[in-house]
């Protein structure tokens, strides 16, 4: 056999040989192999066919060759590989000797090279291989799901009526999307098993809808309502549904817009343990209901319909847990880009949002549900929310919030008996979070307990930064420039008592406090820009290391301190430094301390007015009664009726004296 090269394998690809139309081996079924364009099956159309050895040898074998349960051909009952010297016709039949697959010319007669027909008939076996079933070979997707053994191909568009519902009967499938779902309203699937994996669906809505889109041409807000209703125009690429938090322009819709039936939604029912992994949309949104640990990974091309990715759970008493989104961006939307309703990430917080963007979206960046929906809290806690960046929402940049409005008995949660109204035991945890130029708060949230770190706000229209909650520990907060639209809000309010390290604050609006914290503790807090630097708080906790060091650009700085804030419009005490010469190593000033009386300055100390370093004391203009002086070993100067200067002293022993000067 020195003149015989056989080196034309005979197999399928990957050597495993199937039956035509599904996924499954040609258990006990026959292989024939013959001339180009001749029927194999017959003894005088046949060609050699060879078994190679592991050390390149080859042993002549007979026809046809028999394929294993498993589906491999096999030799003497062991798998094997077959070979042959020239380009051959080949048959393939079942144990049945019904036929699977005829190939009249596999390859060229040069046996070094496939032909043509041979890799376009080895590529749609290889997409057999793969897949089980192909949507394109079924009438219905509940149809192709049906004959789907771990694999479905989505090859061609598939149009969804709304509440088609699909049942999987649990089955564990890869679905691979290379086309769309298109439908207005619900496509809503059952039973998907665990374990099973949803690649690149696309959920495109049927019919173009009406939206809204409220920026101008440089990316700047359209506020004037006129302007935005003329926005309203039938689109795929950009804006929002009007809905009627959109209060400006809602009244002046027409009915067919409010109403308008469009939108894809892809509704998964009380699935467990499913990954689906680069979700699109195009006028459409992904609702997990009852659903537990869904991965989600890198939505991408996504302009949602309504929120564009939902965890629902307030069905059922039951709390979602281990649901994730992770990566990606979702764009517009009349709802959040993300969205919890019900979801407990328990002990380990498991769940929440990592690595995402959310762009333009018409209600919140990523938001938690509050107070109930129907019959049941709606309520989340202990998720985590990490390196989100949220740009340009209609409401909030990121909203994690527990309880809203006035304070109702909460069910099936905690009672007010055990939680006051916004002070439930959330304990999120929040960090890298950007938001810049929400209409409403850039950061907010209520609760206990929460881990707040390393959060950035830039140009809210509303507040910056809003803790509604308590006992939190907040580090690392920066605000810029909120309270653009100039209603005399915060740039960063704490309602109860939280703990605040390392905040800084540029304001550049005169309205409003810089940090409106009356019951938080902070430390190391810095305020800059042009606007507000009024800083209410308990506790600054720098005072703690002894050596303060305040600087400011303007030649005057004042300490103001205003007890009793809730009823009083003044300080109490202004202690102000004037620095009269500004140059470097010759600097001079005056230091002056200010007491309060029927909301003017009644008495002040000054120290080194004009340059003469003296103290200045006030002198009472009446005379003073005893109780003037409260410590022992003090004196209080005051003028008598004829204009002489007096002291009253109150000695070491508690005894009083006067004296004239």
């Amino acid at each position: 056999m020195s003149n015989i090269v056989p080196n034309v394998i005979i197999s399928m690809p990957s050597q495993l040989f199937t039956l035509a139309r599904k996924f499954q081996a040609a258990s006990n079924g026959k292989i024939f192999i013959g001339k180009i364009d001749s029927d194999p099956t017959l003894p005088q159309n046949q060609v050699q066919v060879y078994v190679e050895n592991e050390d390149g040898s080859h042993v002549p074998v007979s026809q046809p060759i028999i394929i294993n349960a498993a589906g491999y051909p096999v030799y003497n009952g062991q798998i094997a590989k077959f070979v042959t010297v020239q380009g051959h016709s080949m048959a393939v039949y079942d144990a049945s000797n019904v036929q699977q697959f005829y190939y009249p010319n596999i390859l060229k007669y040069d046996p070094d090279q496939y032909s043509i027909e041979a890799n376009q008939k080895f590529a749609e076996i290889d997409k057999k291989f793969k897949y089980s079933v192909r949507l394109s070979d079924y009438q219905t997707f509940q149809d192709a799901v049906n004959a789907a053994v771990d694999g479905l191909l989505v090859d061609i568009d598939y149009n969804f009526t709304d509440g088609e519902t699909v049942s999987f009967g649990n089955k564990i499938l890869t679905i691979d999307c290379k086309a769309k779902f298109i439908g207005d309203g619900q496509f809503i699937w059952q039973g998907v098993g665990s374990g099973s994996k949803l690649i690149s669906p696309h959920m495109h809505t049927k019919t173009t809808p009406y939206t809204v889109y409220r920026f101008d041409s440089d990316g700047n807000w359209v506020t004037d309502p006129a302007l935005v209703l003329a926005s309203v125009a039938p689109r795929l690429d950009k804006g929002y549904k009007p809905n009627i938090n959109d209060i400006d322009i809602w009244g002046s819709l027409s009915p067919a817009i409010k109403n308008q039936n469009a939108g894809a939604t892809l509704r998964i029912m009380s699935a467990d343990n499913i990954n689906i992994i680069h979700p699109e949309a195009t006028m459409g949104d992904y609702l997990f209901t009852l659903c537990n640990r869904i991965l989600v990974q890198e939505p991408r091309n996504f302009i949602a319909w309504n929120a564009g990715i939902t965890f629902e759970n307030h069905q059922t008493a039951e709390w979602g847990v281990g649901n994730w989104v992770i990566g990606g961006e979702v764009k517009y939307g009349s709802g959040a880009g993300v969205l919890f309703i019900r979801n407990d990430g328990g002990n380990e917080h498991d769940g929440g949002v990592r690595d995402f963007i959310s762009y333009r979206c018409g209600e919140s960046g990523v938001k938690t549900y509050q107070n109930e929906i129907g019959v049941r809290s709606a309520r989340n806690y202990r998720l985590i929310f990490d390196n989100i960046t949220t740009i340009q929402c209609y409401y909030d940049g990121i909203d994690v919030n527990a309880d809203t409005g006035s304070p109702a008995e909460r069910v099936d949660d905690y009672s007010l008996d055990e939680y006051p109204w916004f002070h439930l035991p959330t304990k999120h945890i929040i960090r890298n979070i950007i938001t810049r130029d929400c209409m409403g708060i850039g950061a907010w949230w209520d609760g206990q307990m929460n881990i707040i770190d390393n959060v950035i706000t830039y140009e809210a229209h509303k507040e910056g930064v809003f803790d509604r909650g308590t006992n939190n520990d907040i580090t690392n907060v920066t605000v810029i420039g909120a309270n653009k639209d100039l209603t005399n809000l915060n740039q960063l309010t704490c309602e109860g008592a939280s703990r605040l390290r390392g905040v800084m604050i540029h304001a550049y609006t005169t309205q409003g406090y810089a940090v409106y914290a009356p019951s938080s503790e902070i430390s190391n807090v810095a305020c800059a820009g042009s606007g507000t630097k009024l800083v209410l708080c308990t506790y600054v906790g720098d005072i703690q290391g002894g050596n303060i060091n305040v600087q400011h650009l303007d030649n005057t700085m004042t300490l103001a301190m205003r007890p009793a804030m809730g009823g009083t419009t003044n300080p109490s005490l202004l202690m102000t430094a004037d620095c009269q010469v500004a140059t470097p190593g010759g600097e001079a000033s005056i230091v002056k301390l200010s007491a309060i009386q029927s909301g003017s300055r009644a008495a002040e100390i000054q120290l080194n007015r004009l340059g003469f370093g003296h103290l200045s004391i006030p002198v009472s203009g009446v005379q003073l009664p005893n109780t003037a002086l409260e410590n022992n070993s003090s004196i209080g100067f005051y003028f008598d009726g004829g204009g002489a200067l007096k002291i009253l002293a109150k000695k070491p022993d508690g005894s009083f004296s006067t004296y004239t000067l």
